[in-house]
């Protein structure tokens, strides 16, 4: 999380370093107290701009490495390669993470550069990365539907592979219906081997006019 509010005569500011590890949004608290001035009081670091500086850094190369993870994932997409559910969902939480710490280190940037605790420059970057994770959590957006799409066109294929075997067994499935009576007076009933013959033939003669249709 990331806050400020007065104590007395003392401020205190924490600012969430962010960063990812095996896929996973990690966030590292950094708590302050300045004084009136805007002097370190208390914290790790000797000012509150390094530390918010550190803060937009991270959250900068985090949006990066999430950036080339959904690239990767559309680059697969569109080669047809498999894409395992879990990775694009993995990229996804990543991104809408990665907007929501962004948005918080902006409305902090903007009370800290009010109270003229940091430069105006730094305000300015924390603007510029919300905008860049609000587009990178939209791309991931766009990469979850591409995947729906591809999905939804494998499906269609299968289901039209599945068409074309039952439509190809139709001719087999009427002809054997009528032998499959035990009726002696059929043709060719006593005839076992030309009756298979004639299945054959008529499943391979549906089957080449269908793929002509």
């Amino acid at each position: 999380m990331a806050y400020i509010y007065d104590e007395g005569e003392h401020t205190v500011v924490h600012i969430p370093i962010v960063s990812l590890k095996e896929g996973e949004v990690v966030e590292e608290a950094m708590e302050f107290v300045v004084d009136k001035g805007g002097r370190v009081v208390k914290g790790p670091l000797a000012s509150l701009q390094e530390a918010y500086h550190k803060a937009l850094e991270s959250l900068s190369h985090a949006l990066s490495q999430t950036e080339t993870l959904l690239d990767g994932l559309e680059y697969k997409l569109e080669m047809e390669e498999p894409v395992k559910p879990g990775e694009l969902y993995a990229a996804s939480y990543m991104a809408h993470a990665l907007y929501y710490y962004a948005a918080l280190l902006h409305q902090l940037g903007d009370e800290l550069y009010r109270r003229g605790l940091i430069a105006h420059r730094q305000a300015n970057y924390s603007r510029y990365l919300r905008r860049r994770a609000l587009m990178l959590r939209r791309y991931a957006r766009d990469i979850r539907l591409l995947h729906a799409t591809v999905v939804q066109l494998s499906l269609n294929e299968s289901m039209k592979k599945l068409t074309w075997l039952g439509t190809v067994a139709l001719p087999a499935l009427v002809i054997t219906s009528f032998y499959g009576m035990n009726l002696e007076w059929l043709p060719l009933a006593n005839h076992p081997l030309i009756v298979f013959a004639i299945l054959a033939i008529a499943s391979i003669s549906f089957a080449y006019i269908l793929n002509k249709i």
